[in-house]
């Protein structure tokens, strides 16, 4: 009864405080949260629909005048300070800068980015070297994490870029990663296409493409780096 009660009652809701007051009832929540929250839980706490929040985290996700951007990570959503303030914020709070991603973990973040989920075999199938050291680097900063495993012989990890990954690059959400271009007349995503095709047949010899997914991984830039 009490859930019939509360679903008539969401029913009856004025639609104008949906419009105005939701947003502001999530970047609430967003602020007091320690970390990345689940769209159902702002859902369920904020009595609201699933296509409501939805939509209420589009609409700040929209918003760029402010000091602050919502970054959407799949199901999850976080606030993150603006990447165009990342100095000024390093200097407030005393932060030294934090190293720079090596050549070998930007190309390996660059195949999980746009490719994830993926394994560690494929991963070392496209660059042609073994990664293990590099994909630790990546979990032990936080901009990758284990994904369930694959359906294949072994049953190996695969990995898909962390909400963390967003915050580094200064990206509010996957969508917004640039199109792989076109290098030397060479369309990347094609070659990137077709070297992880080639890993899932799993054939002995593979050509690096790592220079061509470095040359994609710097145009995004490491923007925030903090």
């Amino acid at each position: 009864m009490a859930e019939i009660e509360q679903l008539i009652a969401l029913e009856m809701r004025d639609p104008r405080e949906i419009e105005t007051e939701l947003p502001a009832l999530i970047e609430a929540l967003l602020l007091v949260a320690s970390g990345p929250v689940a769209i159902g839980d702002l859902a369920e706490v904020s009595g609201a629909r699933i296509d409501e929040i939805d939509d209420a985290v589009d609409r700040l996700v929209a918003i760029e005048d402010r000091g602050w951007l919502v970054q959407r990570h799949r199901d999850q959503v976080q606030i993150a300070t603006a990447p165009r303030f990342a100095a000024q914020i390093r200097r407030f709070l005393g932060l030294e800068r934090e190293a720079r991603l090596s050549s070998a973990a930007l190309e390996t973040v660059a195949i999980i980015a746009y490719r994830q989920p993926v394994t560690r075999s494929t991963i070392e199938a496209v660059r042609g070297v073994d990664s293990s050291g590099v994909i630790s680097t990546l979990l032990s900063r936080g901009l990758i994490e284990a994904y369930g495993r694959a359906d294949t012989p072994g049953q190996p990890y695969q990995y898909v870029t962390s909400p963390a990954f967003l915050q580094h690059f200064g990206l509010s959400s996957l969508e917004e990663l640039p199109p792989l271009g076109v290098s030397d007349g060479v369309a990347l995503g094609d070659v990137l296409q077709a070297k992880i095709e080639e890993a899932e047949r799993a054939e002995p010899a593979f050509e690096l493409i790592g220079a061509s997914l470095l040359v994609a991984a710097e145009e995004s830039g490491e923007l925030a780096n903090t």
